[in-house]
């Protein structure tokens, strides 16, 4: 399967799910199929609907039957999926019991393993003792046993906005990495896929979050992790030691043990809902949602790279490592729960957010001493576009104009730089104005320097200043909106479908485009005249380009 194929899985799935995900929400509040609040549980504070995990599974299931080659392994796992994915929707709108939600994951792992053959028959080498391998009438319940643990870990862990999901981006971006160092195919694929859908629903599940995704997700999601790592680990040409997805899955899984532990020893059933899990704990301690949140994302992205650095490494000294460091973090918490007026730096922690805090909004304010450079850098840019146009060709000058009069107009009616329709005209203005600069790099300018040397240095420049804007903006500047999405993602695909087009972009006019019009949407944040001067700049010096070029 080819990058781009892989990439189209991707940006099909992302779509998808950021579509489907606001008619979802729509109809569950029409229709009353909402999570209430439940003061001694629940941590959201107003009824919200649950059924987000429908545009997960959907989306996941669109993007492989539209772009991937469905192998055995992989029409197993979307097989036993359907399963699941209506066991967690009967849940989420009609309730059932949890003895029939495991049934309904049992019945998900035995379709799957017996369409796509696939189940664990190999431990790898944990103790150091040698390889262990499991006969097939052991390996079939081990696999039910291990991937219904998965989905009830990453259910356990939804427990606040954007918790599973960010989790699960991890671990499938962690999978995404081993399948592709790996050449596994289907699991290249199921990552691509998974990162796509979960990352779209997120968009509305960040705090404070405007829909949940339910048993639906949480399941699906843990069953196609759960799947996912069999598939890493258990072909014979697998390069992928067992112990590895684990340690990427550990912190849900380790918590969901410990927390059905403590339940069996206090003679409760294992499924009880109570707050002792992780991110209550956390929350104990007076730390508020948002932090509490990027703390566990923090957890699984150290063992995530961890995993990924020490890929090579016994597998019983990865393994050791684990059990000792989660027993060291586990008697450091409980040593801060026990004793919290020791730490009293944890209940600082505000419930306004990050962005309100004076030390962010200092430097904030030191960051906007920088816009001013950020357009001169774009000024001249743009002069060396017109002085370029010259040598660019002139197959272009017909759409370059009218795309530029029309826009032009568009600004002089509405005087409005920040409409939409108006920014979607002006990036395909920057990736023209990019296109015309980068096809004449080899000219020199000065002094032996060659416009694609100062192209190169402007964007870098311009680059870094973007980023640190992005990192540290304050309320009311906006940056990339899911329009703005979808025009990146439009421009790689039609750049790398029809590369053979002479007006083709290649990846670095792409990438250049794409910094030269976050560093335009940077400058039209806050300030209506700036706004109006940097849309009007980009569009004169594409009319400007096409009249220079018409003449040549």
């Amino acid at each position: 399967m080819t990058a781009i194929q892989i990439l189209y899985v991707f940006v099909t799935a992302l779509f998808s799910s950021l579509t489907m995900v606001p008619l979802l929400r729509r109809w569950a509040l029409e229709r009353g199929e909402v999570d209430r609040p439940d003061g001694e549980r629940k941590t959201h504070l107003r009824a919200t609907p649950r059924i987000g995990g429908i545009a997960i599974f959907m989306a996941v299931l669109f993007a492989l039957l539209v772009h991937a080659d469905l192998d055995t392994g992989v029409r197993g796992i979307l097989a036993g999926g359907l399963v699941v994915f209506f066991t967690g929707m009967v849940d989420d709108l009609h309730g059932i019991s949890a003895r029939k939600k495991f049934l309904g994951q049992i019945g998900g792992c035995l379709v799957a393993m017996a369409v796509g053959q696939l189940y664990i028959t190999s431990l790898g080498n944990p103790f150091g003792a040698g390889e262990i391998h499991l006969p097939l009438w052991l390996a079939w319940p081990f696999t039910v046993f291990a991937v219904v643990g998965v989905c009830n870990a990453i259910n356990l862990i939804d427990g606040l906005d954007g918790l599973a999901g960010g989790v699960s981006v991890i671990a499938l971006a962690a999978f995404f990495i081993l399948a592709c160092q790996d050449g596994n195919q289907p699991a290249i694929v199921l990552s691509a896929a998974g990162l796509g859908a979960i990352l779209g629903f997120l968009k509305f599940n960040f705090y404070p979050a405007r829909i949940f995704m339910g048993d639906t997700g949480s399941l699906t999601i843990g069953f196609l992790l759960g799947f996912t790592a069999v598939q890493l680990t258990q072909p014979a040409a697998a390069g992928i030691a067992p112990v590895i997805p684990v340690l990427i899955l550990g912190l849900p899984i380790l918590d969901t043990l410990w927390v059905m532990t403590r339940r069996i020893l206090r003679k409760t059933s294992p499924f009880t809902p109570d707050r002792t899990h992780l991110h209550h704990k956390f929350l104990n301690l007076g730390l508020q949602h948002r932090f509490t949140v990027i703390l566990i994302y923090g957890l699984s992205l150290f063992w995530a790279i961890f995993s990924l650095l020490f890929l090579n490494a016994p597998e019983y000294f990865l393994l050791a490592v684990y059990l000792c460091a989660s027993l060291a973090f586990y008697l450091v918490l409980r040593h801060v729960l026990n004793h919290p007026q020791r730490f009293p730096i944890v209940a600082r922690d505000s419930a306004a957010g990050i962005r309100h805090s004076a030390t962010y909004l200092k430097i904030a304010e030191g960051i906007d001493r920088g816009v001013p450079a950020l357009m001169m850098m774009a000024g001249l840019y743009l002069l060396a576009a017109v002085w370029t146009a010259r040598y660019a060709g002139g197959n272009l000058w017909q759409v370059n104009g009218i795309l530029g009069v029309s826009a032009l107009g568009v600004l002089y009616v509405t005087r409005d730089a920040r409409n939409q329709f108006l920014l979607a005209v002006t990036y395909v203005a920057v990736l023209l104005v990019t296109f015309s600069v980068e096809s004449a790099g080899a000219r020199e300018l000065f002094w032996g320097l060659t416009l694609a040397r100062f192209s190169d240095v402007l964007f870098v420049l311009m680059a870094l200043l973007v980023a640190v804007k992005i990192c540290f903006r304050k309320d009311g500047d906006f940056f990339i909106s899911t329009a703005d999405i979808l025009f990146f993602a439009l421009s790689v695909l039609f750049s790398t479908t029809y590369s053979q087009l002479p007006v083709s972009a290649g990846p670095e006019v792409l990438l250049k485009g794409i910094v030269f019009y976050l560093a335009v949407k940077t400058l039209v944040a806050r300030n209506r005249r700036r706004a109006v001067f940097s849309v009007g700049s980009v569009l004169t010096t594409l009319l400007l380009i096409a009249v220079r070029s018409a003449f040549v």
